[in-house]
């Protein structure tokens, strides 16, 4: 019963006006990993590098295979790859500045939690994961359950097509059971407006005549706007998909942090003396 009334409790508090905000007292959660024990990682360092080259690699293979005149730019997929990259570069930028403590970042951020400032650049990196771990769980689930073999083109490009919408979630969701900052519930907000974008974009570009790389009138199936009940069923479902993702994502950041709170206990300096 106490611990569901602290779960209870701690739900309630995520509704909080404050919350909508990107405002955190430990900024050393956005520059370290849940798991390190240290001030700092060599590995954690290592692996920021590893997964920001590869959404780097990614991107600049699908830009030179899939470029199409820019139909490149018009797809949900490639959206959510360059919010990935620019979301990788950012904690790629924190992690080495808190490494090798540059401008004397590690001090500077336990001021900045006496003084209550977060940093310009740690509310945008914040706003960015937020945003770009559902985008790929939704890229994903709805391109296998609704796209896959079903869209009036050739896939030329197989490999690529499974990287961009497979491996592009097990990558951020990797990243986000190893970062250590927090999820906001009511930043679903924020990452809700994408669809919200995305959808008036593709409105717009089919009244303006646009195609995609083989000459359709749409930018996906789903959304072809000759059809316009399919197009609001399309938004809706996926805007309900967005509401389940970003609880799911909550759920599984309340109990990675009761892994690493479990973790921490049994492996103290005075339990392994138990041991």
């Amino acid at each position: 019963m106490q611990l569901t009334g602290k779960c209870t409790n701690s739900f309630r508090s995520e509704f909080r006006w404050k919350n909508f905000g990107f405002h955190h007292n430990q900024l050393d959660e956005f520059y370290r990993s849940q798991w390190q024990s240290g001030e700092k990682s060599a590995w954690f360092l290592l692996y920021r590098w590893l997964w920001t080259l590869f959404f780097v690699s990614v991107f600049l293979s699908c830009l030179v295979l899939q470029f199409s005149e820019g139909k490149y730019f018009i797809f949900l997929t490639n959206w959510g790859i360059m919010l990935c990259v620019i979301t990788q570069l950012l904690g790629v930028v924190l992690a080495t500045r808190w490494y090798f403590d540059v401008n004397a970042i590690r001090s500077t951020a336990c001021e900045g939690a006496q003084v209550k400032k977060t940093p310009t650049a740690v509310k945008f990196y914040w706003l960015l994961h937020a945003i770009s771990v559902p985008l790929a769980l939704i890229i994903t689930t709805v391109y296998w359950s609704f796209l896959h073999g079903k869209m009036n083109k050739p896939n030329r490009f197989p490999v690529m097509s499974f990287v961009t919408h497979c491996l592009n979630s097990v990558f951020m969701l990797v990243d986000f059971l190893i970062v250590a900052f927090p999820v906001r519930l009511l930043h679903a907000i924020y990452a809700m407006l994408l669809p919200i974008v995305f959808c008036c974009f593709t409105v717009v570009y089919y009244f303006c005549g646009g195609t995609d790389d083989f000459g359709n009138h749409y930018v996906y199936p789903l959304l072809d706007w000759k059809v316009p009940s399919r197009g609001l069923l399309t938004f809706a479902g996926v805007f309900a998909l967005y509401c389940i993702y970003c609880i799911l994502l909550y759920a599984l950041f309340k109990f990675k942090r009761f892994l690493h709170r479990t973790f921490s206990a049994v492996w103290s300096p005075h339990c392994v003396g138990l041991i």
